[in-house]
């Protein structure tokens, strides 16, 4: 009985190597692991073959390098050097039949590449991720644009939000911010010298539907993604529609007014909503003499006001209308669908005061959405508002307003770090976390870039 049973005990202790599914770098892959002291224990050779590490053996040791990231392991040891920094395991790393197996979490952490599992249970590790994302914006439910700023401009990419794969966009990186049309198959943009182009995502390459040279300040395509509209002249004062297949633009506002800015288009492209702000005033003491070269500039009135401009050639003389007054800056500019409101988020020149999500509707009636918390940001999709709050301590808060009855809830508490929120209508919620993509997951913040 004493033999039979040590003979059992010794079985219960053979390690039982298996071929688990991974998801590594977006491909469906099979590593082989074993359980151990509660940790997942991965071939090193396995893992690091399918990440892209470089492996070699120096001084004893396995080296592995990826992304600039160098980790040194030694059979039998619980210590790991991570860039040079040891670390300690939980479970040392160990040699079976010629194998090497160290703790799966740390080996991917400690090369710099993410692990999370989604609400499936399925584990996700990726190394090619894009890094130092500055700002997204969704193309449709599952691919965003992505864009990095340097010093020579900026690089956009195309990323797939599922498996964080991404493509460069071909385009120069003195592009003007991209206008993704409704439809999410293509973008417009304006080079340096005013020329229009239009990238079809699903190529790619860009092609130039206007070689007019006069500076566009922002492009906003029809609801149909059909035409463009833009502010037209170094001032914006011109207001004009693109007809890219037949390289047409037709004058729809040209009043003299400048410094027109926050263009909205109606789904019908029939009203127009935007913002002028006054340049300030040159003022001098008239009781010095001009050579002193005594000037000020008076800023008073120089805050932006929401003006409305509806197409009606019934009316001689037809004049936009002017909604607000207020002297309070406003910022993160919408307009509703039909043009029918125009909601901002007002910024006093108290710091004391709270930043509101305030509408106004074309009757020129003004309405406070939303003043519980402070207001950071503020996005509008399929008639709701997603606002990135102040929160408590260390934490901001995400609340959704809807528009229709103005009832709010909370959604998310956000550490302070975070510093955008990215919302679409059957997309996953996105924020921007010091460079990194999150999305949301059924609950679960899914890295997404690194």
């Amino acid at each position: 009985m004493g033999a039979a049973s040590a003979a059992t005990a010794t079985k219960a202790t053979v390690v039982q190597v298996t071929n688990s599914a991974y998801i590594v770098n977006g491909v469906s892959v099979n590593l082989s692991t074993f359980f151990e002291k509660g940790r997942t224990m991965v071939s090193i050779r396995d893992l690091s073959l399918k990440l892209g590490a470089k492996l070699q053996v120096v001084n004893g040791e396995i080296q592995a390098i990826l992304n600039g990231h160098t980790v040194l392991l030694k059979a039998n040891s619980n210590l790991i050097k991570v860039d040079g920094v040891e670390k300690q395991l939980e479970v040392p790393v160990k040699s079976v039949k010629g194998t090497t197996y160290v703790e799966l979490k740390a080996y991917v952490e400690a090369l710099g590449a993410q692990f999370a599992k989604d609400p499936s249970g399925a584990i996700w590790i990726d190394a090619d991720l894009l890094a130092n994302v500055d700002h997204i914006e969704w193309v449709d439910s599952s691919k965003f644009i992505a864009s990095q700023e340097n010093e020579t401009g900026r690089t956009d990419y195309l990323v797939d939000a599922q498996s964080g794969k991404y493509q460069r966009l071909l385009i120069s990186a003195d592009a003007s911010d991209l206008a993704i049309a409704p439809n999410g198959t293509k973008a417009a943009y304006t080079n340096a010298s005013g020329e229009v182009y239009v990238i079809n995502f699903d190529s790619i390459a860009p092609t130039k539907v206007s070689g007019d040279t006069s500076i566009k300040p922002e492009l906003v395509w029809s609801a149909d993604s059909a035409s463009i509209y833009f502010l037209q002249g170094d001032k914006g004062s011109v207001i004009a529609k693109l007809d890219p297949t037949i390289n047409k633009i037709s004058k729809i506002v040209d009043d003299k007014v400048d410094y027109k800015a926050n263009l909205a288009v109606s789904t019908d492209g029939n009203t127009f909503t935007y913002t002028v702000t006054k340049p300030g005033a040159v003022v001098a003491d008239s009781s010095k003499p001009v050579e002193s070269d005594d000037v000020a500039i008076d800023m008073k009135g120089t805050e932006p006001q929401i003006f409305l401009y509806k197409v009606d050639p019934a009316i001689k003389d037809n004049k936009a209308v002017q909604l607000t007054t207020s002297a309070d800056d406003k910022v993160f500019i919408q307009a509703s669908p039909d043009a029918s409101s125009v909601a901002f988020v007002n910024v006093g020149s108290d710091e004391a005061a709270k930043s509101a999500l305030v509408s106004v509707g074309s009757d020129k009636a003004v309405k406070t959405l939303f003043n519980e918390k402070d207001v950071y940001q503020a996005v509008l999709t399929d008639g709701k508002w997603y606002l990135l709050t102040e929160g408590s301590g260390a934490n901001n808060f995400v609340y959704e307003i809807d528009s229709a009855t103005g009832t709010s809830k909370q959604l998310y508490t956000l550490d302070e770090s975070v510093s955008e929120i990215v919302v679409k209508s059957g997309a996953p919620f996105a924020i921007i976390n010091e460079g990194r993509v999150f999305l949301n997951i059924n609950g679960l913040w899914k890295p997404t870039t690194r």
